[in-house]
């Protein structure tokens, strides 16, 4: 027969009766009261130091969020100087673009194209100049040159750069910026919006402006008077687009080099702005869209606030400003001096609060403990508690220890599953109900003459080692031991608690059951002790469960038919015991019909039970394998 393996059990002693619980002679102890009323006044000095203590976490956390505060103003007022200064332009062009697409601007009459343009020119002044360039490379242009306006008509047929910039022009839908680029008629790195015309599904043209922006520097030194801070704008990681020291320009700059990178700018404390970083201030920025990051400077630490920015070219604008790390620490770090002088008088008391302190909880520690052991039945690992030189601890210990000896006494007669299971309900007292459920008898073969056969004292003991086996086995699958008749173990599942798998566990338990025999009687033959058979009988259906007996004495147990069933289906394995099989096991037709796949049933037909009018389908268990694809033949006739 296939079964799975058990793990190893111990077999059950005879239980001996547990000691008594000593008596200590009562002598005067403190009373908790007492204690607690010393160690609140300890306490309250302690608060002191604590208040000292959240003042100045709190001292801490407002002056970072003071920071925070004034670097999102500071970026958010960057941020949109950039967008007051940058998308008036885009507007511009995209405007532009809408009237010649619509026919209203006629791009052939240079006259009218050079008006609209003009006029756009004329509301943007930080626009530097403005073109149109049609499909055949003519372009028209307006824009301003030493505070001059001027009009320009070109052809640039024959300029291959050009060529290249209107051929991607072609590919491309909608207005966008491109990279920074320097303009050497303006001798200042600028931005190009730029927008393809389409009309009725071919090529018009492009407009394209040129937006300056040397002006974000001098807005940037503005800002910085204004509030005392160090601003910048990066473009990418590793070029200054703005920053104070720009105002005026900077030399070195050309086509090939439109940005000063960032060593080359006069500012030390900004060229490091990307090195390893101390600590990435999420603590104080939490969901900011300021980033943030403390960096060991030339002279000092240096924190670093700023917030990417995308949509103006390939490359994201990095718009911050930076703080001496030591002045931001300043007001807080007088109050830590402060804090340190305050500890250091009220360290005497905290030491004899935490010594006060720890010989109370040591002992309300172990009682926790153990208490939490009883909670889950784990008896055997609980030990008695110890006395305590508190007289309410010394008497809680001594109550605890002969509740314990009680308990052990308990847990002797009343399965501990059950009860676990039983504390697990909502209610006082489980009421009784009809439930669903599935039952097991076992019986050993030949159990009579081998009583007669053995002592006492070694029927007793083979009994207990019987018995554990069989317990492990059910124990394992979450069934309840009802009841030991004689030889007999009657167990049950889908009670107290739902069990929907309850005629699963149930034929897993009775397959364990013979894989244990198995084991066991290889062991015994060892041994020389005559092998032992065993018969099984499970059923499912209805019965009747809860606390059935008199006044101060029940048990939790099951009534009626399917009860008897079980009991009658295993005395059936005695006109299909023989050969060598050392353990039979016969199921209903109700517990087959709700089994999972892989059991391997064999149909036995329709007996009569003992009792019954109506015949039983009967089937032999005969092992189980987990099903990999389709159901066997016997779960599909079942």
């Amino acid at each position: 027969m296939t079964a799975p393996t058990l793990r190893p059990t111990a077999a059950v002693e005879v239980h001996e009766e547990p000691a008594a619980v000593s008596q200590a002679p009562r002598r005067w102890r403190p009373t908790i009261s007492a204690v607690l009323t010393l160690s609140f006044v300890l306490l309250i000095v302690l608060a002191v130091g604590a208040v000292m203590f959240v003042s100045f976490k709190a001292a801490r956390k407002n002056t970072f969020e003071l920071l925070r505060n004034t670097s999102e103003l500071t970026v958010g007022s960057v941020t949109g100087q950039i967008a007051q200064h940058l998308d008036a332009a885009k507007f511009q062009v995209e405007h532009i673009a809408e009237l010649i697409t619509s026919g209203e601007v006629d791009e052939t009459n240079r006259d009218q194209l050079e008006q609209i343009l003009l006029g756009s020119l004329a509301a943007t002044p930080q626009v530097s100049g403005i073109a149109f360039i049609d499909g055949d490379f003519e372009a028209t242009r307006i824009g301003r040159q030493h505070g001059e306006l001027f009009k320009r008509h070109s052809s640039w047929r024959e300029r291959p750069e050009i060529q290249t910039w209107i051929g991607q022009m072609r590919q491309t839908t909608g207005s966008g910026w491109s990279p920074i680029l320097w303009i050497e008629d303006l001798k200042t790195p600028s931005i190009t919006m730029q927008n393809p015309i389409y009309r009725d599904g071919g090529f018009v043209g492009v407009v394209t402006s040129v937006v300056s922006i040397g002006s974000l520097s001098e807005f940037l030194s503005a800002t910085d008077k204004a509030y005392g801070t160090h601003s910048f704008i990066l473009y990418g990681r590793d070029r200054v687009l703005a920053h104070p020291s720009l105002v005026g320009g900077t030399r070195g700059l050309s086509e090939a080099k439109p940005l000063p990178g960032l060593g080359e700018v006069n500012d030390r404390i900004l060229a490091a702005i990307w090195q390893e970083s101390l600590d990435d201030m999420r603590n104080f920025l939490g969901d900011s869209q300021v980033q943030g990051r403390v960096v060991s400077g030339p002279d000092d630490q240096y924190i670093y606030l700023y917030s990417p920015i995308w949509g103006y070219g390939p490359k994201p604008w990095y718009v911050g400003v930076y703080y001496l790390a030591s002045d931001v620490n300043e007001p807080f770090v007088r109050l830590f001096e402060s804090l340190a002088i305050a500890f250091g008088i009220l360290l005497a008391a905290v030491a004899l609060a935490v010594v006060l302190g720890r010989s109370i909880a040591r002992p309300i520690r172990r009682l926790a403990a153990a208490s939490r052991a009883l909670r889950g039945f784990d008896l055997a690992n609980v030990q008695p508690l110890d006395g305590s030189p508190f007289r309410e601890l010394d008497d809680a210990a001594q109550a605890y220890d002969s509740m314990l000896a009680g308990l052990r006494w308990f847990e002797t007669y009343v399965p501990k599953s059950l009860v676990l299971r039983l504390m697990r309900l909502d209610e006082a007292a489980p009421k009784s109900e009809e439930r669903a459920v599935s039952v097991l008898f076992t019986d050993i073969v030949g159990f009579t003459g081998l009583s007669d056969r053995l002592p006492a004292a070694d029927l007793a003991g083979f009994l207990n080692q019987h018995f554990a086996l069989l317990g492990d086995a059910i124990e394992i699958e979450q069934g309840t031991v009802d009841k030991y008749i004689g030889d007999s173990v009657m167990a049950f599942w889908g009670a107290p608690t739902d069990q929907p798998g309850h005629a699963t566990q149930a034929c897993r338990t009775a397959i364990a059951i013979a894989a244990s025999i198995e084991a066991d009687n290889r062991r015994r033959r060892d041994a020389g002790l005559e092998a032992i058979r065993l018969r099984i009988g499970v059923h499912s259906g209805p019965a009747l469960v809860g606390n059935i007996g008199a006044p101060g004495r029940v048990n939790y147990t099951l009534v009626g038919d399917t009860v008897n069933i079980a009991q009658r289906l295993e005395g059936l394995g005695k006109e299909f015991s023989g050969g060598d099989d050392q353990t039979i096991i016969l199921v209903s037709g109700e517990t087959a019909a709700a089994l999972e796949p892989g059991f391997k049933l064999q149909p036995l037909g329709q007996h009569q039970l003992r009792g019954r009018v109506q015949s039983t389908k009967v089937f032999r268990l005969m092992g189980y394998e987990k099903p990999e694809t389709a159901l066997s033949e016997d779960a599909a006739e079942v």
